[in-house]
């Protein structure tokens, strides 16, 4: 197979994983977010790497990589019904725990800037509080010449938040 062929292949493969934003853009600064299923720490710099080798204009982005990621084991909270002996409760409470939020186990996470100060610990947090499990989020944005101050992390989460909700990580 040619090396064109399997770049080819590779670039399939990896656009067939990442779950992509609109591209949202903000006096000339651009900002994209991307998310796809880990299912540990050593998958990150792997997908950042193919991400670069296989999207040239992530490549040639000011912040290529402002990205968090999560992993741990799922489990699904199980309220027993054992004291209870009437069945229609039982379904009734079936019912009700379908939208409880799992428990997750073992947890490891992580972050990186890529020299836009603190947008990995906010996706972090993103990830955190919206209680996602084996996911990485990357932001990528593409410096416009003006400054955004405040606004740009605004950008950043909507990104984010765009594409964890495409991937099912989000309602």
């Amino acid at each position: 197979m040619s090396k064109a062929a399997q770049l080819h292949k590779l670039q399939s493969n990896i656009m067939k994983v990442w779950n992509e934003s609109e591209i949202l853009v903000d006096r000339k600064s651009k900002f994209q977010g991307r998310c796809c299923k880990i299912t540990n720490q050593s998958d990150v710099p792997k997908f950042l790497n193919e991400l670069v080798q296989t999207n040239k204009s992530v490549a040639k982005a000011s912040h290529m990589h402002m990205y968090a990621w999560r992993t741990g084991d799922i489990i699904e909270a199980n309220n027993s019904n054992q004291g209870q002996k009437n069945s229609k409760n039982n379904k009734k409470q079936n019912k009700n725990n379908k939208n409880e939020i799992p428990v997750v186990k073992n947890i490891q996470q992580g972050c990186a800037d890529c020299g836009e100060a603190a947008a990995g610990q906010r996706l972090l947090t993103l990830l955190e509080r919206a209680n996602v499990a084996n996911a990485l989020v990357i932001v990528t944005r593409w410096y416009g010449g003006t400054p955004l101050g405040s606004a740009r992390f605004r950008h950043i989460s909507g990104v984010a938040v765009e594409s964890l909700k495409k991937g099912g990580f989000l309602p």
